[in-house]
């Protein structure tokens, strides 16, 4: 150990190099308010990842209680409980397709969240934060798209450092 570790102690905080500036040079390029912005963005879509997730537990749950009922079903309850299971299918879609990013789960991330708007107040809710999540986070989406550990990583760097 040299001395300076010793001075410093093993608990001093480690000291980054940021001039190397690794990563996409189109985020380290972009104004920290833009930048904010797709972190924001990015860290929503992610977060609609976990919406979605828990909508599918949900329905599929609900959709295998009553399919499952000792009681007779009636035709009422077999169109509530396929419905539930669409709804189960497109929250399963809403997951995978959030968290691959592909071009096209942008717009049917959309659809998800307009559809949301039906679930007055929550839904209405999500599905409006979810909007602006989305229209805010093209780049993040796509064959060319920015992945979002380096957003977060990038972010969090320019962060400390003010530029």
């Amino acid at each position: 150990m040299t001395e300076a570790h010793d001075a410093a102690g093993v608990f001093a905080t480690p000291r980054a190099n940021l001039e190397t500036q690794e990563g996409p040079p189109e985020l380290w390029q972009m104004d920290f308010k833009r930048l904010k912005r797709l972190y924001n963005a990015s860290q929503s879509i992610r977060t609609l990842a976990a919406v979605y997730a828990l909508g599918l537990v949900l329905f599929l749950g609900g959709a295998l209680s009553l399919a499952n009922s000792r009681y007779t079903i009636s035709a009422e309850n077999r169109a509530l409980v396929s419905l539930m299971f669409v709804f189960a299918a497109l929250s399963l879609l809403g997951v995978v397709t959030t968290l691959l990013r592909q071009r096209w789960a942008r717009w049917l991330g959309i659809g998800l969240c307009v559809l949301g708007f039906a679930v007055v107040p929550i839904g209405t809710l999500v599905g409006l934060l979810g909007i602006v999540a989305y229209a805010r986070g093209g780049r993040l989406f796509g064959r060319d798209r920015l992945r979002h550990k380096d957003v977060v990583e990038i972010y969090e760097q320019r962060k400390r450092t003010k530029t």
